[in-house]
């Protein structure tokens, strides 16, 4: 019955049931005309909703105007909203907020726009805008609406009543039993009537909360197998596009682009104790099924975490398990020359235990403390902070110096055109994130995006054809393998800048850092992965956070 007495009342009252905070913020770090700055875009999770952006200008600039605006890969720049202001957070210099609408699903980014002194500065910074929850009525607001819905019930029957009866009747006259009649009949009317819309806004709300059901965001559900052939152990990854009820143009396989070089990037982590990690590049079978020689691990049951991107932009993380049974192939050896291809790598640390790492007071960087894990290779990787505490939600510089086995400041290289990768997962896998020095977003989808505004196409028309297109693709991808990694990394990179480190006190310090804010309170694993005298070097850190 309350339901349906909120159907007459929700057309007025929808803006509170919007959610303002929703899945895990969109990270971006990079050069906005003469500045360095730091975004963090919490998108809603809801559709329509409210996004709220968060930008950091450490120079803290005078004289600027910082304005956001949504950006759909189906609208083009030409169908995008005026821009909003970003409001200066008192207190807080170089910080600045705002908040954007997103009215609809797909595709999007939020374009971060500099004026200074008549001159004007862009970027975009990749959102995949999606529904991912159905929101309850809340008490609060549900109880007063069911009163004004009987309210509104009673005041309509009785007004007809009235017109039926009493509006008839001269001033002074009593009411006859053929007014009363007529009041009776007005009365019968009236509930008919308001039933009947009542019944109407009843099917229309249910019609409209079933398809908003089907849009809702339903990862791709895929199944690893652990296959054993005379040249050794492999992954066979399947997945199941069944799910898609929604974006099947947005999200569709075939449409699968690389992303620093690579169309997949998947990582294994043992469950429970999270000792082993390994970074792999499956090949293509065909649109669902890929394929990729495994380390030798040792058994057990893994987390799958598989990243890919497509034409439209669209980014996201497929999820599985794989159990590695007892076998002969198992090293504790973590040098992958000869058995992985040239990007492909693991490594094992110490099992995760409720004690987190802790600050040594006789480890100093910078002048700062330091937490130190040691490297394969001999090589050191010391986390630069000053109090080893994060709090949730609040946007950190994750900061390493690494060094190599003489303690000198370790020559870094590029991998797979980054400075640095790192990985970040709760301990109970419920959290988890592929980060670069440029922030968690995909560049292969901010790349897609900017090529589409650039044309300025709209709409899902002029697409590639979905027959030659990951022919094209897989061509590419031979391409880019046969270059050396010089060549390659140079174009991977593209015009792509990581910050630099001039200050004084990292000036003799060989530096990776990444921006990121932790969604949530709990225990953390943090692997980084860098490139050192052409080998790819892994490292992992333990953090509590608040």
């Amino acid at each position: 019955m309350k339901k349906t007495l909120l159907s007459i009342v929700l057309l007025i009252c929808i803006l509170p049931l919007v959610s303002h905070v929703g899945s895990p913020g969109v990270i971006y770090e990079g050069k906005l005309g003469n500045y360095r700055i730091l975004a963090n875009v919490n998108p809603p999770d809801v559709i329509p909703g409210i996004a709220l952006v968060t930008v950091i200008i450490p120079e803290n600039p005078e004289g600027i105007n910082l304005e956001v605006r949504p950006v759909y890969w189906s609208a083009g720049l030409k169908g995008t909203p005026v821009a909003d202001p970003m409001l200066a957070v008192s207190g807080e210099p170089g910080k600045y907020e705002g908040e954007l609408w997103f009215m609809a699903g797909g595709t999007s980014s939020v374009q971060v726009i500099l004026t200074e002194k008549g001159e004007t500065f862009e970027t975009i910074i990749p959102i995949m805008a999606m529904p991912t929850a159905q929101k309850d009525m809340p008490l609060e607001l549900g109880v007063p609406l069911t009163l004004l819905g009987i309210l509104l019930v009673v005041l309509i029957v009785t007004i007809l009543a009235a017109a039926m009866g009493d509006s008839i009747r001269e001033p002074g006259q009593e009411r006859s039993q053929k007014a009363n009649r007529k009041k009776q009949i007005g009365m019968a009317i009236g509930i008919v009537v308001v039933g009947l819309v009542i019944w109407g806004g009843k099917s229309w709300w249910d019609s409209e909360a079933d398809y908003y059901k089907e849009t809702l965001y339903k990862p791709f559900e895929a199944k690893s197998f652990f296959q054993q052939e005379n040249d050794g152990d492999y992954l066979l990854l399947k997945v199941d596009s069944t799910v898609l009820n929604y974006g099947r143009i947005t999200r569709k396989l075939s449409y699968m682009v690389p992303d620093h070089g690579k169309l997949m990037h998947l990582f294994l982590i043992r469950k429970g104790d999270l000792d082993v990690f390994a970074h792999l590049h499956p090949h293509r079978i065909d649109t669902l099924n890929y394929k990729v020689k495994l380390p030798p691990l040792p058994s057990g049951d893994y987390h799958v975490f598989a990243d890919i991107t497509r034409y439209t932009g669209f980014s996201e993380t497929i999820v599985s398990d794989l159990t590695i049974p007892e076998g002969k192939n198992f090293s504790l050896a973590s040098n992958q020359e000869g058995i992985l291809g040239r990007d492909d790598t693991y490594t094992f640390s110490n099992p995760v235990t409720n004690k987190v790492s802790t600050l040594d007071g006789d480890i100093m960087v910078c002048g700062k403390p330091g937490i130190k894990t040691d490297l394969p290779g001999g090589y050191t990787a010391i986390w630069e902070t000053e109090t080893g505490k994060f709090d949730a939600g609040k946007l950190y510089n994750l900061d390493f110096a690494l060094f190599d086995q003489a303690g000198e400041p370790a020559k870094l290289e590029p991998y797979l055109g980054m400075m640095g990768h790192a990985v970040v997962l709760k301990h109970d896998g419920s959290v988890y994130i592929h980060l670069h020095p440029t922030g968690n977003y995909s560049m292969g989808s901010q790349q897609m995006l900017l090529e589409r505004f650039e044309t300025g196409r709209i709409g899902f028309t002029n697409l590639p054809t979905v027959h030659s297109f990951p022919d094209s693709i897989d061509r590419v991808l031979a391409f880019l393998d046969q270059l050396p990694d010089s060549e390659r990394d140079s174009l991977l990179m593209g015009d792509m800048s990581h910050w630099e480190w001039t200050d004084e006190e990292h000036a003799e310090h060989s530096m990776v850092s990444f921006p990121y804010a932790f969604p949530e309170e709990g225990q953390y694993r943090i692997w980084i992965q860098v490139k050192i005298d052409g080998k790819i070097v892994n490292g992992a850190f333990d953090v509590e956070v608040e």
